[in-house]
Order: C-alpha cells, then sequence, then structure tokens
C-alpha cells in the first residue's frame, strides 16, 4: 500500500463514535480511579488529535473563509463610516503645531478609506501633506499653524487636538 493510500484510508477512517466513547468515558471516569480517569483522557486527547489532522485542510479553509469575509465586512463597513464615528474612533497620539498625528482603525489596511480621508484632509486651505500607514491605521497630517488658523472652526479643531493629545 502506497503512502497515499494508506493517507486516503487514514481520512475515511470514521472517528466519530471512538471520541464520542472516549469523551464519555474520561467523564463517566470521573469519581473512579485516577489512573482509569487519566488513561480515558488520554485516548480521548489522541483521538481528537488524530480527528484534526483528517480534517486539517477543512478546518484551514474554513478558517480562512470566516476571517476573509469577516475582515471584508469590516472593510466594508469603514468605507461608509460617518465623520461622527470616525472620529469618535480616533486616537490623538501626537501634537505640535503644524503636524499632528492620529490612529484609527477602521483606516488600517482600507485603501479606499484612506485615500477619501487624505483628500478630504488636503482640501483644506494650509495643509502640507496627509499620509496614512495602511498597516498600522495611522495618519501624519501637516500643515502650516497660521494658515490652518485663518479659518475658526478649523482653529478650533487644532485647539481640540493640542488638548487631548497624548503626547504633546
Amino acid at each position: 500500500m502506497s503512502v497515499r493510500e494508506a493517507n486516503e484510508k487514514f481520512k475515511r477512517l470514521p472517528l466519530g463514535l471512538p471520541l464520542t466513547v472516549s469523551g464519555l468515558a474520561t467523564i463517566a471516569t470521573i469519581f473512579a480511579g485516577k489512573k482509569v480517569h487519566i488513561a480515558c483522557g488520554a485516548v480521548w486527547g489522541a483521538l481528537s488529535i488524530l480527528h484534526g489532522l483528517q480534517h486539517a485542510g477543512k478546518m484551514k479553509h474554513d478558517v480562512t473563509s470566516i476571517v476573509g469575509r469577516t475582515a471584508k465586512k469590516a472593510a466594508d463597513k469603514a468605507e461608509d463610516i460617518s465623520l461622527h464615528a470616525f472620529l469618535a474612533g480616533t486616537d490623538i497620539q501626537s501634537y505640535l503645531p503644524g503636524r499632528v498625528r492620529v490612529y484609527n482603525l477602521a483606516l488600517a489596511g482600507n485603501e479606499k478609506l484612506a485615500k477619501q480621508l487624505t483628500d478630504f484632509v488636503k482640501s483644506f486651505a494650509g495643509i502640507k501633506d496627509a499620509v496614512v500607514s495602511l498597516p498600522t491605521g495611522g495618519m501624519l497630517i501637516t500643515y502650516e499653524p497660521e494658515t490652518l488658523r485663518k479659518n475658526p472652526h478649523l482653529a478650533h479643531v487644532e485647539k481640540f487636538i493640542a488638548e487631548h493629545a497624548k503626547i504633546k
């Protein structure tokens, strides 16, 4: 018998009944002798590992599929995020006049949202640059303080950022 044939035979070996019996035996022997309980638990553990090996490819596919779908849903929601919700989830990491660094997990890996946000931020007079780090969800904004402060709303935003930054 070739290795491939043996592997296929192993994959078809039904382990559901032995797993169930060994699991029940482990539970049933809780109050029996310690050695019997340990032996039943060891058999249950070994059968569980074999069962996992039988289905390793399927489990890997399922996990990848679930994680991928979850990440896509999160990215789709993040693309449609409201400004208020985005700002509520934004962490103001550091501030110096002319330089602000913020973080928001909605930006992490989301190129579409990052582009929308950088285009929006760069549209204001006085903004020199806005750069998003996709791996971290961080954004560095550099600006000319005097030009930006001519807009009363942006001056208010800068004041808020200065007061709430973790590093000043």
